[in-house]
């Protein structure tokens, strides 16, 4: 089978879509594939900083030893959570 598709012609993709994509395609599809490795990007995030009471942070900080989870991955996972939320209802 011979190559179609250059490796440039990937698209940038998150992780989700790109184990979507490698599920449907072979790397052998594309010409060069064994000169250069597939060049993946991540969407671009954004740091930002809270200012909490220092009895805020100690719940936080109760509820990762708790659960196991690093504070900052807790933070963001429950400001991800309520993103999703607000998302939902504004597709009503």
């Amino acid at each position: 089978m011979k190559p179609s598709r250059k490796l440039s012609d990937i698209p940038p993709m998150n992780d989700q879509e790109l184990e979507k994509f490698w599920e449907k395609n072979e790397p052998e599809d594309f010409e060069g594939w064994q000169e250069q490795a597939p060049k993946f990007m991540r969407p671009p995030k954004k740091l930002i900083q809270l200012r909490l009471d220092l009895r805020e942070v100690r719940i936080i900080d109760k509820e990762s030893k708790r659960s196991g989870i690093d504070r900052a991955q807790l933070v963001r996972s429950w400001v991800k959570e309520k993103i999703r939320d607000i998302a939902k209802q504004e597709k009503l």
